[in-house]
């Protein structure tokens, strides 16, 4: 029998070319000479170091691509084997524990396995990329851009990995050059054919916090929490703080030593401003700290608009509110509360408003006059409101003040027969909202239940296990 790398199934115009293509390595001088064990370990070496790959991991594919082209083109009457030696690259074929000389394997079997080992060498690859990049998921890193095509930045993170920043990714107003190094979020890793797909942020709020972890040691250790990051991506940021330790200051901490701190993580947003707010259990106190730096005079809910009702004085108003509504609009994000700015004179405008349309109530004789100050005092203040409301929903809140159902029926009746339609289209509003907020409410619960059950069998499982695992 003739050596293994005798045969023409071996020459060097196919495992040489396919390692050249596939791993840049280079043919030896002799074209068509057979290639020794020794030379085909060095390119299963050069390959592996190149690619990244095990040595075994490459030996493997070339196996079990040989094993299958071979079922596929030899005509074997009986059960074909092969197999190569881990450790001198020795390959031996056998058809029912019979010796088979290679030559008879033929040049159409080297072809297909060449194909069957590009792809699975393909396949580790990706594996491979995803593997590492998984465990990276959801952190920031670093790379460098490369080009940008249709919008999206392609940038290199070393090796053969290369990753998109889409164009709703990419901060506003900045530009990507190439060569330029970058950080970004990592949003998304996930497999695409015989590639890793590679989805970068800078616009994610999840890249905020992670700069903040990198650069405030409180909160990478977890002294300081964040609970909550709201941005408008190179304009404003509002990031809320929390700590349990009565001897840190978690906004000064964040700030750091004249701004140290912050300064590093506007300076990677390109400017863009952060406003650190310490966070509050109480829902009207963290509302005030949410639109500072405006002074708030006082905060009260709105029950039947579902929104918070906020009054400034005039002067503050503009700051409250914000650059085209900036403000109120990320603290509205931030406490997850539809929050509605007014100065002290607008609230009083209002107020009186509401007592007249309340006062033609009264003259109806279907409010008494002690009611007036009770609705008005909930915001329950014009005939919108009330025709949106249901009776048992004002009979729940003025239960105290001995509103019956028959009587809350008799004015959502009444306020309804006489809405304008300008009226009507606010109350459509306050109802659509009412709905929604019951929809998300819903909604929240039945994924919070979800999580308890999914806990409560991934504990079960566990103790399971546990007991069935014999005791070391």
């Amino acid at each position: 029998m003739r050596g293994p790398w005798g045969s023409r199934f071996f020459y060097q115009p196919y495992l040489a070319y396919e390692l050249e293509v596939h791993f840049n390595t280079h043919k030896s001088e002799e074209i068509g000479e057979p290639m020794n064990q020794g030379e085909f370990m060095r390119l299963v070496d050069a390959a592996a170091r190149e690619r990244s790959l095990d040595k075994l991991v490459i030996i493997d594919h070339i196996e079990r691509a040989l094993i299958q082209a071979a079922n596929k083109r030899f005509d074997a009457t009986g059960e074909f084997t092969l197999t190569i030696d881990r450790q001198t690259g020795e390959i031996r074929a056998f058809e029912d524990d019979q010796p088979v000389e290679l030559e008879r394997l033929g040049r159409i079997v080297a072809n297909v396995a060449k194909q069957v080992f590009v792809q699975a060498l393909k396949e580790s690859e990706r594996d491979q990329l995803f593997d590492e990049f998984i465990a990276r998921e959801h952190t920031i890193v670093s790379g460098s851009v490369m080009r940008e095509e249709r919008g999206m930045v392609i940038v290199s993170l070393g090796g053969r990995a290369e990753a998109i920043l889409p164009k709703e990714e990419q901060i506003p107003g900045e530009v990507y050059r190439p060569g330029a190094v970058i950080r970004a979020y990592l949003l998304t890793v996930g497999k695409k054919g015989q590639r890793v797909r590679l989805v970068l942020s800078r616009t994610h709020g999840n890249f905020v916090r992670e700069l903040f972890k990198a650069e405030i040691p409180e909160v990478a250790d977890g002294l300081i929490e964040i609970k909550g990051i709201v941005r408008e991506p190179g304009r404003r940021t509002k990031i809320a703080v929390a700590t349990q330790d009565p001897r840190i200051d978690p906004v000064g901490s964040c700030v750091g030593m004249r701004g140290s701190r912050i300064t590093k993580v506007t300076d990677e947003l390109g400017g863009e401003k952060i406003d650190i707010i310490p966070w509050a259990e109480d829902p009207a106190q963290f509302i005030e700290n949410s639109l500072k730096p405006a002074r708030v005079l006082r905060i009260s809910y709105d029950n039947f608009r579902d929104r918070a009702r906020v009054v400034v004085s005039q002067d503050q108003l503009p700051l409250a509110i914000g650059k085209a509504g900036q403000n109120v609009r990320l603290s509205a994000r931030l406490t997850r509360y539809k929050i509605d700015v007014m100065s002290e004179e607008n609230a009083a405008i209002a107020r009186t408003k509401g007592s007249e349309e309340l006062q033609q109530l009264i003259t109806a004789g279907l409010l008494e006059d002690f009611l007036r100050e009770v609705f008005l005092d909930n915001h329950l203040d014009s005939f919108a409101v009330l025709a949106a409301q249901t009776a048992d929903r004002l009979v729940e809140a003025f239960a105290a003040h001995h509103v019956t159902a028959d009587q809350a029926e008799k004015l959502i009746t009444h306020c309804n027969n006489i809405l304008t339609v300008e009226q009507k289209a606010e109350r459509d509003q306050i109802i659509q909202r009412r709905e929604q907020a019951e929809r998300e409410e819903a909604d929240e619960a039945a994924r919070a239940l979800a999580n308890a059950e999914a806990e409560a069998l991934a504990a079960t499982q566990a103790a399971m296990q546990a007991e069935a695992s014999p005791p070391v």
